[in-house]
């Protein structure tokens, strides 16, 4: 494994352990199901929309199509189908695979949806503005709450393109991507 992927690895098994601590509510659900939050910490500000847009490789608005699965590889993710219908960052086209960290797990006999807390698990048929990294296990990671943006109708797509598009042309890189990008330039040297 490379230098870069090993650091990249790193860091995001180090955001996950230290991001995720689990909390159970005794909430049901359809079908008896509980519910675990856990808590995300970032190392960016994700309230900034250049920030946001700086750590992402790629912002789409896309059509999920139907849940495709599930992998606890490195940690619990659901993933879905998402037709791309237009990019803000990146050029992806036609179906991708995102993963959303979190989704439904038996542990001792009881299902729970386990989630980030104040996200939501996305749902077939809708679309939303994503804004994701490239995954090293598969698929584009969507930063949890703050990477699916529901869009509701026509002119919500529209507020929420332009927002992300002025975001874009302001866009604020990530350190964490430099760090990286200066560490290859070392290991070329």
């Amino acid at each position: 494994m490379s230098k870069i992927k090993m650091v990249f690895a790193f860091f995001v098994l180090a955001g996950l352990v230290g991001a995720g601590f689990w909390l159970t509510q005794t909430n049901e659900h359809e079908g008896g199901t509980e519910f675990a939050y856990s808590e995300a910490f970032y190392s960016f500000n994700v309230t900034d929309d250049r920030e946001l847009v700086g750590i992402a490789h790629n912002v789409f608005v896309g059509k999920v199509i139907a849940q495709t699965g599930t992998t606890t590889d490195p940690y619990l993710q659901t993933q879905f189908s998402v037709e791309v219908l237009e990019n803000i960052k990146g050029n992806l086209t036609g179906t991708v695979t995102v993963n959303q960290k979190g989704g439904y797990e038996n542990i001792e006999g009881k299902q729970y949806l386990i989630i980030t807390k104040d996200d939501k698990l996305l749902e077939p048929d809708e679309t939303y503005l994503f804004v994701t990294r490239v995954s090293d296990f598969g698929g584009h990671l969507l930063v949890p709450v703050y990477g699916d943006l529901l869009i509701k109708d026509q002119t919500d797509r529209q507020a929420k393109m332009e927002r992300f598009k002025r975001a874009f042309a302001q866009e604020i890189p990530s350190r964490y991507d430099k760090t990286i990008q200066n560490e290859a330039s070392q290991e070329q040297s």
